[in-house]
């Protein structure tokens, strides 16, 4: 079979599963047959597929030439045994290999290693920083069941020995009632055991620690810094004092330059925030802060079992 260039067209179909999937419109050009539906990221192009039997939506991750490789079908296939952590979802995921589908692959060369999964319409967390009516409306409550929700589901991973490697806003989807989440870009977690990927995760802008060591965010302590200032992000949001000290259009917190430097307005703003809701989340925050390093900062079993003790 002789290789062909993938460019999916709309109504184009993969046989996958034991079904097909077709791609779908823009919904900017539903008239022009050749645009379809895409996202592009820094490592992968995105499309919306449907399922033409159940009509479910899909996405389907293409990884770009310097990102596709077997580390990802490694991944995927040692965290299908993490079924309990539901936010993750690895069994919602296929991995599109030589082994399981040779013939797709040797006719489109750029599907190897492809990620099927379930369509996500909800926006990140960084999405809602960036919608100003959206987070005008973001209360104390949800504050508290968000944070909640996502220091649980980081627990939950840390506790098995996994870490992310790159918690950031735009890789967490909240439900809409705020008390569910789902991380993104799981193809390059730490998984104990695992060979290194082929770039070590050094973090997201707005995230990241000022000291990493040689193996950057990919290690057991890889999302407690991250973790802190995301938790941080969802508990103090809804405090308009506190979104007035951020610039327009930013999808962070805090600015890359202001990470752990001590009397900004923004970190003054915070920290009185959080206070207010329990002093335990303001002392978790100052010793993540003030760290050395990634072990330095407090467990994110700490963060959780401090909202789940009280935050109203």
């Amino acid at each position: 079979m002789r290789a062909t260039v993938f460019q999916p067209f709309c109504g184009m179909q993969l046989q996958l599963m034991g079904t097909r999937f077709e791609f779908l419109p823009h919904p900017l050009f539903p008239e022009d047959r050749q645009t379809v539906f895409v996202l592009e990221g820094g490592t992968s192009f995105i499309y919306k597929v449907r399922n033409v039997i159940t009509q479910q939506l899909c996405a389907l991750k293409v990884f770009k030439r310097d990102s596709r490789n077997e580390h990802v079908a490694q991944v995927t296939a040692l965290l299908a045994r993490y079924t309990h952590l539901t936010a993750l979802r690895p069994e919602q995921r296929l991995c599109i290999t030589k082994n399981l589908y040779p013939e797709l692959v040797e006719m489109y060369p750029e599907m190897e290693f492809a990620i099927l999964m379930p369509w996500i319409d909800t926006p990140t967390w960084a999405g809602i920083l960036l919608n100003p009516q959206v987070s005008a409306t973001y209360t104390r409550e949800q504050a508290c069941d968000l944070a909640r929700a996502t220091a649980g589901a980081l627990w939950s991973l840390e506790a098995q020995g996994l870490a992310h490697a790159d918690v950031a806003g735009s890789n967490l989807v909240p439900s809409l009632d705020r008390k569910q989440v789902q991380l993104l870009d799981i193809e390059d977690m730490y998984i104990p055991g695992m060979p290194p990927p082929p770039r070590l995760s050094q973090g997201s802008p707005g995230y990241q620690h000022a000291r990493l060591g040689p193996s950057g965010q990919w290690c057991p302590e890889g999302d407690r810094f991250a973790g802190a200032v995301l938790l941080t992000e969802m508990l103090t949001w809804w405090n308009p004092l506190v979104r007035a000290r951020v610039a327009d259009r930013s999808e962070t917190l805090f600015r890359p330059e202001e990470l752990q430097i001590p009397g900004t307005p923004c970190w003054q703003a915070v920290r009185d925030t959080l206070y207010t809701l329990n002093p335990k989340l303001l002392a978790l925050f100052d010793q993540a802060w003030f760290s050395r390093t990634l072990l330095d900062c407090p467990p994110l079993r700490d963060w959780a079992t401090a909202l789940l003790s009280d935050c109203s």
